[in-house]
């Protein structure tokens, strides 16, 4: 039976509230968790800026035709089914091949969408040589998903590897996305030449990860733990990872799992809004009232929709909002880390 809810933490009536009040509690109530996106592989947004022209803006058509290559010949129809099959880094050189291919590739919604909301993924698939691994229509419908496919949880990340949406917890606690160095599990699952070259490896990129900030300068090849231990027939993940409470242990491995994978949001393709997730404010004050230790769900990250299911039973996300004269200012207690608000 699970411990009932501290006094103050949940409340004892459901709160309810008008549908048009619906944006403006979360945008009151919730706050993006940016330190969680900066945990991951990020790119600053000044880094973005000289490429993002290149990658998502289309070209106009050049005044001067150039001689058509045999690719160019094909019917648009056809280029629009060949397209989205190709691996991104596919997809990148063939914008580099020619204007009108470049033409060609940016009149696709798919690719337009993807580089849009996703640039950071798809830098990071080119720069760790995991573009080879991910389809354009792959990387489509990871943007177009919502659900963790491990939890069932919002997944506001992606974990390149295996090009799965996760969420931040599952990052850290799932074996399926354990990542350790290429080096040290060929020496703990001593695996042979042919069993690594069976792999999916990446070069890691030097930043800083983890909510911890571990500065990490070197590259190094690493490979996921789940699949080197499938191709060598050992169960290490299972000894080293029996459970949840176990995998504390090893966190400070985690940067590995934190070098494999980028924030990325979620478009809804029926109305085209683009959510990043947020946590709650009203768990944030709990933990800092002392109205709930370890115990809530002060790290969660929900959709709109979820968080608002949330809020009707979150007492001291109800008394910000009450708080806000219906946003009308700035809540009394407001949390310092959710000062940034919801996006």
């Amino acid at each position: 039976m699970a411990d009932p809810a501290p006094p103050g933490y949940r409340s004892n009536v459901e709160y309810r509230f008008r549908q048009e009040q619906a944006d403006a509690i979360v945008r009151t109530t919730a706050y993006y968790r940016d330190d969680f996106r900066r945990a991951v592989i990020s790119f600053p947004h000044s880094e973005h800026e000289g490429i993002r022209s290149s990658i998502a803006t289309p070209f106009r058509q050049p005044s001067v035709e150039a001689v058509p290559s045999g690719f160019e010949r094909l019917p648009l129809e056809l280029l629009h089914i060949i397209i989205p099959l190709l691996d991104m880094g596919s997809v990148f050189a063939l914008r580099q091949a020619s204007v009108r291919c470049r033409v060609t590739v940016d009149s696709l919604k798919k690719y337009q969408l993807s580089v849009s909301h996703g640039l950071d993924p798809f830098c990071a698939l080119l720069r760790t040589r995991l573009a080879s691994t991910v389809s354009l229509s792959d990387f489509y419908s990871a943007l177009s998903t919502k659900a963790c496919a491990l939890c069932g949880g919002f997944a506001g990340f992606i974990f390149l590897l295996t090009w799965t949406r996760c969420c931040f917890r599952c990052l850290h606690l799932s074996l399926e996305t354990q990542v350790r160095s290429l080096n040290y599990l060929r020496r703990i699952l001593r695996l042979t030449k042919a069993q690594i070259a069976q792999l999916t490896t990446f070069k890691t990129l030097p930043g800083v990860y983890t909510p911890r900030e571990v500065s990490c300068k070197s590259r190094v090849i690493a490979t996921s733990v789940d699949q080197a231990e499938i191709i060598s027939g050992w169960q290490l993940g299972r000894r080293l990872w029996p459970g949840p409470d176990q995998l504390v242990v090893v966190e400070g491995d985690s940067k590995y799992n934190c070098m494999s994978t980028c924030a990325l949001p979620y478009r809804d393709g029926r109305t085209g809004k683009v959510e990043q997730g947020g946590s709650c404010a009203g768990c944030q004050l709990a933990l800092e009232k002392g109205i709930i230790g370890a115990w809530g769900e002060t790290n969660k990250v929900y959709s709109q929709d979820d968080f608002l299911e949330h809020f009707r039973w979150c007492e001291q996300a109800q008394r910000l909002w009450i708080s806000s004269e219906q946003r009308n200012r700035t809540p009394d207690e407001l949390p310092v880390a959710a000062r940034g608000g919801c996006r």
